[in-house]
């Protein structure tokens, strides 16, 4: 499918917040065809599905604008881990939901080595601390020193909390990996709808062939320039131009 052919496609995703695949494109020959796809696809939607749709859309044109991606590339299935790349991740996500006007920040997590190092290095020391002041007992004339020192269990769960918050304040740069639940594009989409709604508010409804016939013909003859020739029985390559 040519340049012309893919903005159409995207044209009328956007339109009736629907997704045609590439399977199902490159077998539309003709407006008609486009306007019976498009009647079997929103003749199912509901307004769950709708504004998922819309943030898929919202999701995949601010991608393509910015980084670059091909409309092929990025599908409800993509990992967000290629769209993403780690180390400009934070502000790609910050200008998609931009883009989207999604006002709601994405909260990312610690990678899982650097969550159970924390996690362990904090344990061992702790147990480590409760052992050293089992065989060595400290003794203070400062009363917090020996209500904290005093017990070897309080001194170690002191050290555990202690520990771990530095540990989690001091590592919060490393804050860059998505959640285990947010892995493809499908996910984001979702997580935008359940987050910023009014960013992808879709009504539901049904389309009648008129409304539908309408707004195609509209979208091929500005994309296409063939008010003339145009004809829902014509073929896009053949008599309309698509290139």
């Amino acid at each position: 499918m040519g340049l012309d052919g893919v903005e159409i496609v995207m044209k009328v995703e956007e339109s009736f917040d629907i997704v045609i695949d590439d399977s199902e494109a490159d077998k539309i020959v003709t407006p008609g065809q486009l306007i019976e796809l498009i009647l079997a696809k929103v003749g199912r939607t509901t307004h769950a599905a709708c504004s998922t749709q819309r943030a898929f859309h919202c999701i995949r044109a601010s991608l393509i604008r910015r980084s670059g991606f091909k409309r092929d590339q990025i599908n409800p299935d993509t990992s967000l881990i290629r769209l993403f790349p780690r180390t400009v991740r934070k502000e790609i996500v910050r200008q998609v939901l931009a883009d989207i006007d999604a006002r709601k920040e994405m909260d990312f997590v610690r990678p899982n080595w650097l969550q159970y190092l924390i996690s362990g290095a904090t344990l061992f020391c702790a147990i480590g601390l409760a052992i050293f002041l089992s065989l060595h007992p400290v003794t203070s004339n400062l009363t917090l020193v020996n209500f904290l020192f005093e017990s070897p269990i309080m001194a170690a769960l002191t050290l555990l909390v202690s520990f771990g918050w530095t540990g989690v304040y001091v590592t919060r740069w490393a804050r860059t990996e998505f959640r285990p639940s947010m892995t493809t594009v499908a996910h984001f989409s979702r997580w935008i709808v359940a987050n910023a709604p009014d960013a992808v508010k879709a009504q539901p409804g049904q389309w009648s062939r008129e409304q539908v016939s309408e707004i195609v013909r509209q979208i091929v003859i500005d994309m296409l320039g063939c008010e003339k020739q145009y004809r829902e029985d014509a073929n896009f390559v053949k008599d309309l131009g698509l290139s």
